[in-house]
C-alpha cells in the first residue's frame, strides 16, 4: 500500500512531489524512535522514571503490561507520547512507588518485563509525567528498494532544514487504513453523543481536528502563504504553546519573525463556539471546517463539541527538523537511504519523509 495513497492523498506539498520511492518498515529495526525528554528525573519523589526500549508492540499494549505487572491502575503510569508499533522505540514512563522503594532498589516487575519491553535506565522523580512533557524524538529510519534520480535531492534536504516541513496530522491519527472516518461518521449520525465510550469520544475530535487542521494546511500550502503573514493569523512563539493575534500594523514585524523561525503561523484545533482567529484568516478556516464537518454531520458535531466541553487550540502549520542527515547504500537487496534526524514532540516523522520521498508500507 503506497503511503500516499491514505489520508494525506491529493494533501499539498511544500515543495516539488518526491522523486524516489522506497519502502518503508520491512522491520522493526527500520525505524527506531528515541524520546527526548529534555530534563533529568528528579533523583527523589514518589514516582519512579522509567526509559523502556520497546520493539513489535504499542505504547498502549505496554501501559497494560506494566499495569498488569506492577498492580499500578493505568490512569496512574504516565507518558509523554504515543509510539509506533512497527519499531524500536524508547521512552520514558512514570510509576507511583511504594515508599519503601529507592534509586538502589528497584521495583521486581522489572525482571518479570518480556525481552521485547527492557528498562534501560530509571531514578526517582517528584511527578508523574503528561502528554507533550517531552521535548521531542529523536528518528534513525531506513527506507529500502529505493528507485528513481533525483538530482536536487541535497537541495530538497537543506531547504527542509532550512525552512521547516508541513506539519500535517500523519496516517497514525487516522486509524489503520483511515478507519477512524467511520468512527466520525457515526459520531456525526448521533443526537445525543453522551453514552458513547471516552475512547470513541476522544478520537472522535482527535480525528475532526486532524482532518479540519489538514485541509487548512494544504489549502494555505496550495497558495503559498504557509509562511507569510495574513492579517488576524495566530502565531505560536517557537518552543511554546503561546499564540498571539497578528494585526495589521504588525505584518512586518511578524514576517521577519517568521523568517528566521522566531514565530511559526498556526491553523486551527477545531472546538466549540467562534475561532479566535481575525476576520479574513476566521472565513477562510470556517469555510474549510464546514466542508469537513458537512460530510460528518455539522449540526451534530456543534452540540458533541459543547457537550464535551472542546476548546480551539492551534497547531503550528510548519515544523522544524534538525540533524537532517541522509546516507546511501547500495547493498544485495537493492538501494537503501539512511536517515535521522530530530522533530518536536507532536510532530510525525512520516509527514518529513512525504516530502523527501513516496513510500510504500509492507
Amino acid at each position: 500500500m503506497s503511503i500516499s495513497s491514505g489520508p494525506l492523498n491529493q494533501l499539498s506539498y511544500r515543495g516539488a512531489p518526491p522523486i524516489l520511492k522506497g519502502q518503508l518498515k520491512q522491520s522493526p529495526a527500520d525505524f527506531r524512535v528515541d524520546e527526548i525528554l529534555g530534563f533529568e528525573p528528579d533523583g527523589e519523589g514518589t514516582h519512579g522514571l522509567f526509559l523502556i526500549e520497546k520493539t513489535g508492540i504499542t505504547t498502549g499494549h505496554m501501559l497494560g503490561l506494566l499495569s498488569k505487572l506492577s498492580g499500578v491502575a493505568e490512569r496512574d503510569i504516565g507518558f509523554c507520547g504515543m509510539k509506533d508499533k512497527l519499531a524500536v522505540t524508547t521512552q520514558w514512563v512514570s510509576l507511583p512507588l511504594a515508599a519503601s522503594h529507592s534509586s538502589e532498589n528497584p521495583p521486581d516487575w522489572i525482571d518479570a518485563l518480556p525481552d521485547h519491553v527492557v528498562v534501560l535506565r530509571w531514578n526517582l522523580h517528584r511527578k508523574k509525567l503528561r502528554r507533550g512533557n517531552h521535548r521531542g524524538n529523536r528518528f534513525s529510519i531506513t527506507i529500502r528498494n529505493v528507485i528513481g534520480d533525483d538530482p536536487e535531492f541535497v537541495q530538497r534536504l537543506d531547504r527542509l532544514e532550512e525552512q521547516g516541513f508541513p506539519n500535517y496530522f500523519a496516517e497514525q491519527r487516522f486509524g489503520h487504513a483511515g478507519g477512524n472516518y467511520a468512527l466520525l461518521e457515526k459520531l456525526g449520525r448521533l443526537s445525543n453523543a453522551r453514552s458513547i465510550s471516552r475512547a470513541d469520544r476522544n478520537w472522535g475530535i482527535s480525528t475532526l481536528r486532524a482532518e479540519i487542521f489538514n485541509r487548512v494546511l494544504s489549502d494555505r500550502l496550495s497558495r503559498s502563504t504557509e509562511a507569510t503573514a495574513e492579517s488576524g493569523d495566530l502565531a505560536r512563539l517557537a518552543g511554546t504553546n503561546s499564540w498571539f493575534l497578528v494585526a495589521d500594523e504588525e505584518l512586518n514585524n511578524a514576517q521577519q519573525r517568521i523568517d528566521i523561525k522566531d514565530i511559526w503561523l498556526t491553523g486551527p484545533l477545531w472546538g466549540e463556539g467562534a475561532s479566535p482567529a481575525g476576520e479574513c484568516v476566521q472565513a477562510e478556516e470556517n469555510r474549510i471546517a464546514a466542508e469537513v464537518l458537512s460530510r460528518y454531520g455539522a449540526e451534530n458535531w456543534s452540540s458533541h463539541l459543547h457537550d464535551w466541553r472542546v476548546d480551539h487550540d492551534r497547531r503550528a502549520l510548519m515544523a522544524p527538523v534538525t540533524g537532517l542527515q541522509c546516507e546511501e547504500k547500495t547493498e544485495e537487496g537493492g538501494r537503501i537511504l539512511n536517515l535521522s534526524f530530530e522533530l518536536e514532540s507532536g510532530s510525525y516523522a512520516t509527514a518529513l519523509l512525504r516530502e523527501i520521498i513516496e513510500l510504500t508500507q509492507t
